[in-house]
């Protein structure tokens, strides 16, 4: 019993390609940044250029990547009497210690015209509806198809979550691609005058679990169905979950292969951080939150890839269950309620209930298992802010006053070619800009040809004018 998948909750899916109607969404993306010009230029609330607004936020999956869907309705009273009530929903798949993985924005039109019948990850409700019920479909959908948990979210946390990401990338040196990514990170960069989208997640005090056995129970809930190394075991076995039982050198050569990456040492702490803040949405379990805040602590005193961070988080117990998790744990086989209408996230709750079940029967996590730590000793003098790792976590903070200019740091795509990513042109010399936008680079003009016939950059052109 248990998980046989590494399937993450990217949102990598949820691509443009799958949006077959170029002039709807070219027309809905100009109209959102035309008003959050105004919005930018006025410094007037949110809630003067997009009337309602909803926000959820998705746990993280094993590669630290998590989704937050939001309902902007643009305030008609700007719009021309008569004009039908427009509104979008946008994604932003980020990862917890890195950057925007990718966006999307669809219209009200998309929905009544069965457009998601075209996205591989979404089951169309039918025209119609209210965009409130499409929402509420459109996050119910991407939650069962992803094995990730949903909570309603205020705008500031969601704002947070977006500018600490920017300054991540901006730290990393990565920027961000195209008109449709940058006005969807501009909508969380205004300020809203709604009390409920005012208020910041207070994390609680870190506090030890009980025990292992519940710390083993809250990595199984459905919404953590996905948090595991998985991924990163399959590429040093080349097995699939479930169908090796581990032994003391699968053991510690998981633990190698994992902590010999700064990369991955910076993301472990991350989706502990993540998770703790996601617990707090909605429900408020402050309980859970505080033994996530407990373990994640030892690793925090020193920079990542220095030998006390590395130790610290070879002896989490939290990292050790997340590598059995990807090994046959030997635990038999229970008669178990399934959820096939809610695909991954179905799985999640039998998961769940199993592990539940098999701990109640045997008082013990699954016999195959090896944990050799324990719930981690309190570290002294130590608060949630405590902080000697050098990760890219360190960069996050309030940049309301400053995302345009972060933004403008994120936009320069002429470091490389458009077509190849080539730095520089076959003769070794400076790449060509676009004269039009100077926005993208090419090695040669042939490229620049592909680029602007075959490669979509006439239309981006003219939509980077108007932004």
């Amino acid at each position: 019993m248990g998980k046989k998948s590494r399937k993450t909750s990217s949102s990598k899916n949820l691509s443009n390609s799958d949006r077959k109607n170029p002039a709807v969404l070219g027309s809905v993306v100009t109209t959102v940044a035309q008003y959050l010009k105004l919005a930018e230029e006025e410094k007037l609330p949110l809630e003067r250029y997009f009337s309602r607004h909803r926000h959820s936020v998705s746990s993280c999956d094993g590669d630290g990547a998590f989704n937050l869907i939001s309902l902007f309705v643009l305030n008609p009273r700007l719009m021309l009497p008569g004009t039908p009530e427009r509104s979008v929903i946008t994604t932003v798949c980020m990862r917890v210690h890195d950057n925007i993985r990718s966006t999307m924005i669809l219209p009200n039109d998309a929905f009544q015209n069965g457009m998601l019948q075209k996205l591989p990850l979404v089951e169309d409700i039918g025209p119609g509806k209210t965009m409130d019920e499409y929402y509420d479909a459109f996050v119910q959908n991407i939650q069962n198809s992803t094995g990730t948990g949903f909570r309603k979210a205020p705008y500031a946390h969601c704002k947070k979550l977006v500018n600490d990401c920017l300054l991540r990338m901006k730290t990393k040196k990565k920027v961000l691609v195209g008109k449709e990514e940058r006005t969807v990170v501009r909508l969380f960069g205004l300020e809203s005058e709604e009390h409920f989208h005012q208020q910041q997640i207070q994390l609680p005090r870190p506090a030890p679990a009980p025990d292992v056995d519940t710390l083993w129970l809250v990595l199984n809930r459905p919404e953590h169905y996905f948090f595991h190394v998985s991924s990163d075991l399959h590429d040093l076995f080349g097995f699939e979950c479930g169908e090796v039982v581990i032994d003391h050198e699968y053991f510690e050569r998981s633990l190698d292969y994992i902590l010999e990456d700064e990369y991955r040492q910076e993301r472990l702490p991350a989706m502990l951080n993540h998770a703790a803040n996601w617990h707090m949405l909605e429900g408020s379990e402050e309980e859970v939150a505080s033994w996530l805040l407990w373990e994640r602590q030892p690793m925090m005193l020193h920079p990542v890839g220095h030998p006390n961070t590395v130790d610290a988080m070879r002896n989490s117990v939290i990292l050790q269950l997340m590598i059995n998790k990807f090994f046959n744990g030997q635990t038999g086989e229970l008669l178990m309620h399934t959820f096939p209408a809610m695909n991954l996230y179905g799985s999640g709750i039998t998961n769940f209930l199993f592990y539940t079940r098999h701990l109640s029967i045997t008082g013990r996590l699954p016999p195959a298992f090896i944990v050799k730590a324990s719930v981690a000793e309190g570290v002294d003098g130590a608060s949630i802010s405590d902080s000697g790792n050098a990760s890219a976590e360190n960069v996050e903070g309030d940049v309301s006053t400053n995302l345009e200019r972060t933004m403008r740091k994120l936009t320069i795509r002429k470091t490389s070619c458009a077509v190849c990513g080539a730095t520089r042109s076959p003769t070794g010399t400076r790449l060509l800009v676009c004269s039009r936008c100077e926005s993208v680079a090419y090695c040669c003009a042939e490229h620049q040809k592909i680029h602007w016939k075959s490669g979509g950059h006439k239309q981006q052109c003219t939509l980077d004018l108007l932004g």
